[in-house]
């Protein structure tokens, strides 16, 4: 019964090492896109990335949810551009459309823009706005479908810094 007793608490702490030391699922990898700057120069996602974590989002000037959160993106931007990378890529059908608006509200965050079907089959847009934070290792840390309010969005890229 002993030796019984103390094959058990072998075979336990095994497991436990085995189960602890090495993660049950690898992460998510974000996909690469080439990015079209608006209001700053052309990149990619894995170059942002790779630097510190970028936090992007997907919006239209048309989607109302998305020009609601845009204050809230600038106010991040704001407080945390030095920590994280921001890039708001505008599914708009022209890029002009995405200058305009960002010109006339007086936003600095970068705005992108790209191939918009590529982008939507590898991120999965059938809804905006969406928002992924990509480490810099190129996996997704966080995921968001839908606008966030400054308290919300402050939560969310609280998950990279």
């Amino acid at each position: 019964m002993k030796k019984l007793s103390l094959l058990f608490f072998a075979v336990l702490a095994a497991a436990f090492v085995l189960f602890t030391n090495h993660p049950s699922v690898s992460a998510k990898s974000a996909p690469d896109e080439s990015l079209i700057g608006v209001n700053t120069t052309d990149a990619t996602i894995y170059v942002l990335a790779g630097e510190k974590p970028l936090f992007l989002n997907f919006w239209a000037t048309w989607c109302p949810p998305c020009v609601g959160e845009m204050p809230a993106i600038e106010a991040m931007y704001q407080k945390y551009g030095d920590r994280l990378y921001f890039a708001a890529v505008s599914v708009d059908n022209d890029a002009e459309t995405a200058a305009a608006f960002i010109r006339n509200r007086g936003l600095t965050v970068p705005v992108y823009t790209g191939d918009l079907q590529k982008m939507a089959a590898d991120y999965q847009l059938d809804a905006i706005p969406r928002s992924v934070l990509v480490g810099t290792d190129g996996t997704i840390l966080a995921e968001h479908l839908g606008g966030m309010s400054e308290a919300d969005l402050e939560s969310f890229l609280s998950k990279a810094l």
